[in-house]
């Protein structure tokens, strides 16, 4: 995780993601004293602030799954096309994510 123009942000395949509150939607912020073992971040308006640590895992684990989403929704509108395929994977998230990232394109 790095912090880039007061923007957190986080690495994913060589490309920086912002991540973002996932309950408001707005940017989180490093909180606290500059320990890394110890420094926290989040949203502290919404108080959804955790280790920076935990930040990084919850921001990761939702770019796998947004990932896969986004390819079951390729999947599923190249199937629309056809007339005698189905589609019937998931699309939407069906957990919420305390911290996710933008702009995750293939």
């Amino acid at each position: 995780m790095e912090d880039d123009d007061d923007d957190l942000c986080i690495n994913i395949n060589g490309v920086s993601h912002t991540i973002l509150c996932g309950i408001c939607k707005e940017k989180i912020s490093l909180i606290g004293e500059a320990d890394v073992e110890t420094r926290q971040a989040g949203c502290a308006p919404c108080g959804n602030v955790s280790d920076v640590q935990e930040v990084a895992r919850i921001a990761t684990e939702y770019a796998k799954d947004e990932a896969q989403l986004m390819l079951n929704r390729m999947a599923r509108d190249t199937v629309r096309q056809r007339k005698f395929m189905t589609f019937s994977g998931q699309t939407e998230h069906n957990e919420t994510y305390r911290f996710i990232i933008t702009d995750l394109q293939f």
